[in-house]
């Protein structure tokens, strides 16, 4: 049966290294000191999970905790067991642990039909339930922004307006992209 661990900074060290600077573009992907400084600063309320099948590493996560939802912000199942059903897994517990949320919610990159992962990506947290929402979104990194997709999964039912959203945005980039030297000027094109 699958499980989501709390993990440690030596585990964290381990996923970076070997399958994160692969799996994710560097334009998407903080250097590992900011990592580290989220993940040990307790006021971030961010947080590492690996996803154990029993007791064999099958991906991981990391995430932002707001007061109401989850904010994913990097979501893999390790290369050697793709196609084997655990990202749906993942998400699945993901919805038990924190079941007193309203959602999660997931960046996307737009769809790009010359690359076959970001549609491939699109279907599959469509095929979780999730629920691209009606906002111009970006995520900012060191060189600027990036436009992307901000899709939300419902786990109880839950309907959000649009400032629901927004301010939920404006929380994450306070709490989580306050690194980025540009995070202000790229929340304010967010609408």
């Amino acid at each position: 049966m699958l499980q989501i661990q709390k993990a440690t900074i030596e585990d964290f060290s381990k996923i970076y290294n070997t399958y994160m600077l692969k799996q994710f573009p560097a334009s998407e992907l903080k250097n590992i000191d900011d990592f580290i400084h989220l993940l040990t600063d307790s006021r971030c309320s961010y947080y590492f999970y690996l996803a154990k099948d029993d007791q064999t590493t099958v991906g991981y996560v990391l995430l932002y905790k707001g007061c109401n939802f989850i904010w994913i912000d990097y979501i893999a199942v390790l290369p050697e067991f793709y196609s084997k059903g655990y990202g749906k897994k993942i998400i699945e517990s993901l919805k038990n642990n924190f079941a007193n949320i309203n959602g999660l919610y997931f960046e996307v990159e737009k769809p790009d039909v010359s690359d076959f992962n970001t549609v491939r990506r699109i279907k599959f947290y469509s095929m979780c339930g999730a629920k691209k929402l009606d906002c111009n979104y970006y995520y900012p990194n060191n060189d600027g922004a990036i436009p992307m997709d901000l899709f939300f999964l419902s786990v109880n039912n839950t309907s959000l307006s649009r400032t629901t959203v927004l301010d939920n945005i404006a929380e994450v980039f306070q709490k989580l992209h306050f690194m980025c030297p540009h995070a202000k000027e790229i929340l304010n094109r967010i609408n």
